[in-house]
């Protein structure tokens, strides 16, 4: 079981710090991470260390059963009133309200600034998710499945494609492969490009059948207990060789690991991969980031980018997928995924070859 009681504490602590009277969340992965509960829609409201998990008739009885550090109040009328009448109990002549600025709504926003006088909403940019960035061992453990489970269904996935089979077959194929393995759901749309259509950075799988001696970019992830594994592998049919920039990237992500320990720039780490690309006379075609966080969400904290100028801390987990993508022909990513130990780096992926 999570150590939740030590996650509230903290966030606790960085309201208080934060100087913030109270706070109101409406992110799901932070609602997640804090309370141990997950719904399409749902409010959490924190005042003076105390706080109310808002759902509707349909949440409610699993809300009870299951949310901790909260009490589930069910939202008769909606969800909006239901927070207007917990917020009409503060006694506070000003309430700083802290209010996640990147998830919720201008019209929530104003509603919120409509109803009193006495309460000052509070723009915060994640407040929860730089928490979130450091995994415990129970959330490293529960990565490390949801990796287990992506590889053993891929391993299974690429002894059946074969020429003349569709993408959209292939990423159907791995979808099931995915949930037989144990996967609960899939943790981004399955992305299967093959031919030239694999020099597109994030092509969506469509009904272009799969010709001789084509390789395939396939980027995919599973969700496991809530925690998301991605991975983006080159799958090389029979007769298919390895093409030159393959091992121009693969020496990018030996440039990137060589970089990773606490105290590094994430952006110096992106440097290191980025520049030996572009010493290789590719640098214009590797145009996204190196890398970025995971866990409750595919796409969290750390980035590792040019801009990024984040220090890298143990428990972070992030993903090194450097890439060369040559329009018209064809193109390649290696994706795995570590976390940070005192030290360096351990794999949570086991890493392509």
């Amino acid at each position: 079981m999570a150590d939740f009681s030590s996650r509230y504490r903290r966030w606790l602590e960085q309201l208080e710090a934060d100087q913030l009277d109270g706070f109101l969340l409406t992110h799901s992965p932070n609602l997640t991470y804090l309370f141990n509960f997950t719904a399409s829609t749902a409010m959490g409201c924190c005042l003076a260390g105390e706080s109310f998990l808002i759902v509707d008739s349909r949440y409610i009885e699993s809300a009870r059963s299951q949310a901790v550090n909260c009490q589930p109040v069910l939202a008769r009328d909606s969800l909006e009133q239901e927070l207007r009448s917990i917020l009409s109990k503060n006694k506070n002549p000003k309430l700083r309200l802290g209010i996640e600025a990147n998830h919720i709504s201008y019209d929530l926003f104003a509603t919120i600034q409509s109803w009193f006088t006495t309460v000052e909403c509070v723009p915060t940019h994640g407040l929860t998710e730089k928490l979130r960035m450091i995994k415990d061992e129970e959330e490293i453990q529960t990565l490390k499945e949801a990796f287990r489970i992506a590889q053993t269904a891929y391993g299974h996935l690429v002894k059946n494609v074969s020429p003349g089979m569709t993408e959209t077959a292939v990423a159907g194929l791995l979808e099931f492969e995915l949930r037989k393995a144990g996967g609960e759901g899939l943790a981004f749309e399955t992305i299967v490009a093959s031919g030239k259509r694999a020099s597109l950075p994030h092509a969506p799988a469509t009904a272009k059948r799969i010709e001789p001696e084509e390789l395939l970019l396939i980027d995919f992830g599973v969700k496991y207990h809530g925690y998301c594994s991605d991975l983006t592998r080159v799958c090389l049919l029979p007769g298919t060789r390895k093409p030159p920039i393959y091992k121009v990237v693969q020496e990018a992500r030996e440039q990137a690991f060589s970089r990773i320990k606490p105290g590094a720039l994430c952006s110096e780490i992106d440097q290191v991969a980025r520049e030996w690309i572009a010493r290789s006379g590719y640098g214009d075609h590797f145009g996204h980031s190196l890398g970025h966080g995971l866990g409750l969400e595919v796409h969290e904290l750390p980035a590792l980018s040019t801009r990024s100028q984040m220090e890298v801390q143990e428990g972070m987990v992030f993903t090194i997928e450097p890439g060369i993508y040559l329009p018209g022909q064809y193109g390649v990513r290696i994706e795995d995924v570590v976390v940070v130990t005192p030290n360096g780096f351990q794999f949570l992926s086991q890493p392509d070859s």
